[in-house]
């Protein structure tokens, strides 16, 4: 499935930043049907430019699994509109990408009025609020990437060296010439809030 039958399915434009990294082969085993990726788990595995294929927190959904993970993220809403009596906000929009390691879902919050989607993480078994992971997409991948370090990726390897050069160089300026343990202090200095989507 290529993004643009992603985004027809979706009813949604990705993100400029989604697209760039998207355009330059990033993200061609997300394109792969779940058999074809199984065949190739290996190639991608080894593939230095593969989008987040590495130790970070989120683990990016095939495009042809979206849909099936927007339709789970339907009926967490509904749980929490039957057990705590809250919905979604009109005028969002909430699309998900990928899974955490734990099994919440990570996805693009569309607000009207809002320039760029937001990253949020939703929880999957619980009625914890909506964290931002990213108030845009860039922020996010910058995120990832203090993840990957501290969960020990080297940070001098090919892989975290490709996918810091999907950052823009406001991000990539923080990153670069840090030690592992400097980009994890980054991380814990952070302050996730609750993104607002309940009413």
């Amino acid at each position: 499935m290529t993004l643009e039958q992603l985004e027809r399915q979706q009813e949604v434009t990705y993100p400029a930043k989604f697209r760039e990294i998207y355009d330059r082969g990033g993200m061609n085993w997300l394109t792969l049907s779940r058999g074809e990726f199984k065949e190739r788990l290996r190639e991608y595995a080894a593939d230095s430019k593969a989008f987040l294929m590495m130790n970070c927190d989120c683990e990016m959904s095939l495009f042809e699994d979206v849909q099936a993970l927007a339709e789970e993220l339907a009926k967490l809403a509904q749980w929490q509109q039957e057990d705590k009596h809250v919905s979604i906000k009109k005028g969002l929009r909430i699309v998900p990408f990928g899974r955490s390691g734990g099994g919440d879902v990570y996805c693009l919050l569309y607000r009207e009025g809002m320039a760029e989607a937001q990253v949020i993480i939703f929880s999957h078994d619980g009625y914890e609020a909506p964290r931002v992971m990213g108030h845009d997409f860039d922020e996010f991948i910058y995120i990832q990437l203090l993840l990957a370090a501290e969960n020990d990726e080297d940070i001098e390897g090919e892989n975290f060296m490709e996918n810091l050069g999907y950052l823009s160089g406001k991000y990539r300026a923080v990153i670069q010439g840090k030690s592992a343990e400097e980009l994890t202090d980054e991380l814990f200095a952070m302050n996730f809030e609750e993104a607002d989507i309940w009413e």
